[in-house]
């Protein structure tokens, strides 16, 4: 009788041993305690919890073929997504050549099963992404396995009832391709070293004159008089908000694959401490770095803020899992810094609601006008990761936003710190403005005020 291939469901690892496979899973896939030592029913739950959470990550993700970026993106999201990274190059011819290209050729890629909340959170990067088994092949392998382990046939109903006892914990459609990572790769870590480090470099004004100016790689201070000029000029802006000029646009190291939740936090401490404002002493006048703001999220637990964070997340620290609105909104209350968050969500039950960007635009207009001083006919200013709000002379409205994932174009930051016209300002703008039609997308959003 011919042995048959037993499947790994993770990685797809083929074996008729099922020794090997067994040894496999437990040198490359084990979690804590050997996966093949069940001893009571709560260990049995856990597997079959993570095996329907897995089933329910459904949304196909593929990743950015933009060069140095590296981000998994749903494919809802890809055009838009490679129309920003146009914005932010010279010019838009080549990454609209990718655009398409890469339509033809997306029935060939592997892509993660994975479920993503949005609000806050980032998309990681991996180098050496595995294939990833096709459905049908991962049910075949579960099957095996559960035969292997003398499992009962899984059922919802039986799972509810076991998991009981089990503590609730996030999974891949919150945290990311990197849910169960117990440490990012040394190579990774080396690389977010850097981040945040200055060099001097000579560059030209637009007067033609070579300046020295302090270069960051990933963080960008005086952008925001630069937006201030171009909306002023750009005739279709009725009016608009935007925040103190203190706010830095902080984007991701090229490979790093994406911090954006830590990046949207960093940005918030860059206003901090460029306003001199409660909780600035406690930052040193620095910027924290990833690995130290998982430091802040991982003390605010330990004194037990949010601290159903950590049961869910598993812990972060050393890990690319993605964070979000609750993880910022604990570390800045262990800093004494005074913060609020809120959810935004389509009420479907109600008939004719608001949809969640109508609620996103308002809000945060009302955030901008209330905190504002002055008044200026057309460009209002005041305080932060959305760093403005526009309307425009047709009556629609942006959000304007420093977007973690991209970087400030060169046309912009050769204008930081000079007075200019320009004959195309909503060129320039494209890269910082959202509107309805990218923001309708999403059902619901998180605030962190």
């Amino acid at each position: 009788m011919e042995e048959q291939d037993i499947s790994c469901p993770f990685c797809g690892f083929l074996t008729d041993s099922e020794y090997q496979i067994m040894l496999h899973m437990e040198t490359l896939h084990a979690e804590g305690e050997s996966p093949f030592v069940v001893n009571d029913d709560a260990s049995i739950a856990a597997m079959l919890a993570s095996e329907y959470d897995q089933e329910s990550d459904e949304v196909e993700y593929t990743s950015c073929p933009v060069e140095g970026c590296g981000e998994h993106l749903l494919w809802a999201e890809f055009d838009s997504h490679l129309e920003l990274h146009a914005a932010e190059q010279d010019t838009g011819d080549e990454c609209s050549h990718v655009s398409q290209k890469r339509k033809r050729e997306s029935g060939t890629e592997a892509a993660f099963g994975t479920g993503l909340s949005h609000a806050l959170r980032n998309i990681g990067d991996d180098n050496h992404t595995p294939e990833v088994p096709s459905p049908d092949r991962q049910a075949t392998a579960k099957e095996k396995w559960k035969s292997l382990l003398n499992m009962p046939p899984s059922s919802k109903k039986a799972i509810a009832n076991a998991s009981k006892s089990v503590k609730q914990r996030l999974g891949k459609s919150e945290l990311g391709p990197y849910a169960r990572e117990k440490q990012m790769p040394s190579s990774l870590v080396k690389l977010l070293e850097t981040d945040g480090q200055t060099t001097t470099v000579n560059r030209l004004d637009v007067d033609r004159k070579l300046r020295s100016v302090k270069f960051c790689a990933n963080q960008a201070e005086g952008i925001i008089p630069v937006l201030e000029q171009l909306l002023r000029q750009d005739k279709t802006t009725n009016y608009a908000y935007l925040c103190s000029p203190a706010v830095k646009h902080v984007s991701k190291l090229k490979r790093e694959g994406g911090f954006c939740g830590y990046r949207n936090i960093q940005m918030m401490c860059s206003y901090i401490i460029g306003a001199k404002l409660q909780g600035h002493e406690v930052l040193n006048g620095k910027i924290p770095t990833i690995f130290e703001i998982q430091d802040f999220i991982e003390t605010a637990w330990d004194f037990g803020i949010n601290v159903q964070g950590r049961a869910e997340t598993g812990g972060i620290k050393g890990t690319r899992k993605y964070i979000g609105t609750p993880e910022a909104q604990a570390m800045f209350q262990r800093l004494d810094i005074a913060c609020s968050a809120s959810a935004l969500e389509t009420k479907r039950e109600i008939k004719n609601a608001d949809p969640a960007h109508a609620l996103l635009f308002a809000a945060v207009e009302s955030y901008f006008a209330d905190g504002c001083t002055d008044f200026d006919p057309k460009v209002r200013c005041h305080s932060m990761t959305i760093v403005g709000c526009e309307k425009r002379s047709d009556g629609s409205k942006n959000l304007i936003v420093f977007d973690p994932s991209f970087h400030d174009a060169t046309p912009i930051t050769k204008l930081i710190g000079q007075n200019f016209t320009h004959k195309s300002p909503a060129d320039l703008l494209r890269a910082y403005r959202r509107a309805t039609h990218y923001l309708k997308r999403y059902n619901a959003f998180e605030i962190l005020r």
